[in-house]
């Protein structure tokens, strides 16, 4: 039994609501009028609550556990918050709470549950496999609630990296914004934070400024980063360092530790002496007025238009400096490009539309997310092994978040999927039939 199960419960008014006794008043009558407004923060469950006790109608919050006696281990007992509590909900009445020498009026619910509704439940939080995704077996026969819970989860998941951009740019410098939004999304996992260090050291507005000359772009963006120090006799390296040195006197930058980047666990175009040849291409060649101009299509069709063939003719041989390999091609990683779509550029639309008050930016961004094709990674690929096939960015992101924030956590009674599997009947998955979503 969880408490969440409770909440549920009582918000989706799957209870006798007007057949309720009180517990610990049996002589008296209960009517819940208003289950209250259902809080998720800290407090009481349920604000606002109005229950009509003997004819008489209170109104205040309304606090649910699983035992009564949770109350004291919980401590509501010291904390003002809860002293506005009408009504207490459990599951199962152990101790009398009192608030001011009164006891509490409470409902012990244990005999209302439908039993097997709350089978149905436990059945599907304990039936999981080695994904984490509890309802393997059912999401086949809820596709509405499946394509339904994705768009939820897609709007989340960019609703909050757009958030998360906003939060960190101060004075509404819409460039800075654009350029962190932009360093944040390559990095993956692995530079992610050394990219963001990156963007703090070296300000957008030099290479704005010295964006003329794209060797000069290139050694502020490898020197910065402290990739040039290291013993190396490419000529081409000796270049970068003699730029940088003049560059960084210039303008009184310093230089980060080299060990903030990771080489291991990426692949070579990966990584970050990559990262950085194709990052100073495309800051060179896309500017943040692309973003305001430009319909979807026409983004979509401008970045995959940026051509490597601006990229220094040394990264036709090479993944490190000093290290010359025979089978190399000279372009841009397809990942390089998507993970600047799907983690730049989406959630700078998102982040506009806050600083803006524009919606019409989050409708460049759903269609943007609606033209591109879903990537590929573990996570999606267990996805098709249930025969669950995304056809596009926006369906592949909701399957990322579905599984990320409400499988591995368990928030079946949040989710469209499990709300609907615990109202109705189980039945097992086909797996003979796929499913283009």
């Amino acid at each position: 039994m969880q408490e969440k199960y409770l909440h549920y419960l009582w918000r989706m008014k799957r209870l006798p609501l007007h057949q309720f006794k009180l517990i610990n008043y049996p002589k008296s009558s209960v009517y819940i009028e208003n289950i209250g407004w259902y809080n998720q923060e800290s407090g009481p469950d349920f604000f606002n609550g109005s229950v009509i006790l003997d004819n008489i109608r209170w109104q205040g919050n309304i606090e649910m556990h699983i035992k009564s006696s949770d109350w004291y281990v919980h401590k509501h007992h010291l904390d003002k918050a809860y002293q506005n509590v009408i009504l207490h909900v459990v599951y199962e009445y152990d101790k009398p709470v009192y608030i001011e020498g009164k006891e509490i009026p409470t409902i012990e619910l244990k005999p209302y549950i439908e039993k097997e509704h709350l089978n149905r439940y436990i059945k599907m939080i304990n039936h999981e496999n080695h994904f984490h995704i509890p309802c393997y077996r059912n999401i086949k026969s809820h596709i509405i609630s499946l394509h339904q819970q994705i768009e939820i989860a897609f709007f989340n998941r960019i609703e909050r990296k757009g958030i998360a951009l906003v939060e960190k740019i101060d004075d509404r410098d819409f460039y800075s914004l654009f350029y962190h939004a932009i360093l944040k999304s390559v990095g993956g996992k692995t530079n992610v934070l050394a990219l963001e260090q990156l963007g703090n050291m070296l300000p957008y507005s030099i290479l704005l400024r010295e964006s003329w000359n794209p060797v000069h772009v290139e050694s502020l963006l490898f020197g910065c980063s402290g990739l040039l120090s290291i013993s190396c006799d490419d000529e081409y390296f000796l270049h970068l360092c003699k730029n940088w040195q003049l560059l960084k006197r210039k303008y009184n930058l310093s230089e980060m530790n080299r060990e903030s980047w990771k080489f291991g666990g990426t692949r070579p175009n990966s990584f970050p002496t990559m990262l950085l040849a194709q990052l100073s291409i495309f800051l060179i060649q896309f500017k943040l007025e692309n973003i305001y101009k430009l319909d979807s299509q026409a983004l979509l069709t401008r970045i995959e238009s940026i051509s490597s063939n601006s990229m220094n003719v040394y990264w036709q041989n090479h993944y490190l400096f000093g290290v010359e390999t025979n089978c190399k091609k000279n372009q841009f990683s397809p990942l390089f490009k998507q993970n600047l779509l799907i983690n730049g550029v989406i959630p700078l639309l998102v982040a506009l539309k806050y600083m803006h008050n524009d919606f019409s930016y989050m409708e460049k961004a759903i269609d943007l997310a609606e033209n591109i094709p879903p990537e590929n990674n573990n996570i999606i690929n267990y996805w098709k092994s249930l025969n669950i096939f995304p056809k596009n960015v926006l369906e592949s992101q909701g399957l990322l978040e579905l599984k990320n924030e409400f499988c591995n956590f368990k928030k079946c009674l949040s989710c469209k999927i499990g709300a609907a599997i615990l109202e109705y009947e189980n039945k097992e998955i086909d797996t003979k039939n796929s499913i283009l979503l």
